[in-house]
């Protein structure tokens, strides 16, 4: 089983999401005596789907949209992805003025479902402008991923995958 994850991430965290779950959908379906081909890679590197048998991807929001790369892939390869089972992440922190129901592919009728992670906001990795943006925006500092969430993500993945490894 082939399984691509693609993370569009700004300054690394939605990509450190994504290793995370690479590895944990990796010993979730050897686990269930799947012997799975796990590969973690940008989404702009990633030149198409096809040859996988399940996606997962995901984007860092900012300023309540996903970001280019991941969108690009979408809409690239959108006939490609709508015949394989595909989960899609978003990584905040979000704002106080975004609203997660509005970003462009959470309710989309082709994805097995959307999750939402916390993120991480780390002023020290921050443009000039992306400091005064979060500060105007009153976001929190620190990093509000959670291991076990991503783990559980994962394991849930996995089960589905299980249930039919062959589509």
């Amino acid at each position: 089983m082939r399984i691509l994850i693609a993370t569009a991430s700004k300054h690394g965290s939605t990509a450190e999401i994504g290793e995370q779950l690479g590895r944990a959908i990796t010993s979730g379906l050897r686990a269930r005596n799947i012997e799975p081909q796990v590969d973690v890679k940008k989404a702009h590197d990633v030149h198409t789907v096809e040859g996988y048998d399940a996606v997962v991807l995901g984007s860092a929001i900012y300023l309540g949209k996903w970001l280019k790369d991941a969108t690009r892939l979408v809409d690239r390869d959108l006939d490609a992805l709508q015949k394989r089972p595909v989960w899609l992440f978003s990584s905040g922190p979000i704002t106080p003025g975004d609203n997660a129901d509005n970003l462009k592919w959470i309710n989309t009728p082709w994805a097995v479902e959307h999750h939402m992670f916390g993120g991480k906001l780390d002023p020290s990795v921050l443009s000039f402008t992306e400091r005064i943006a979060t500060r105007a925006a009153k976001a929190t500092e620190g990093d509000f991923r959670s291991p076990e969430d991503i783990a559980a993500w994962a394991d849930s993945i996995c089960s589905t995958l299980a249930a039919h490894p062959h589509r």
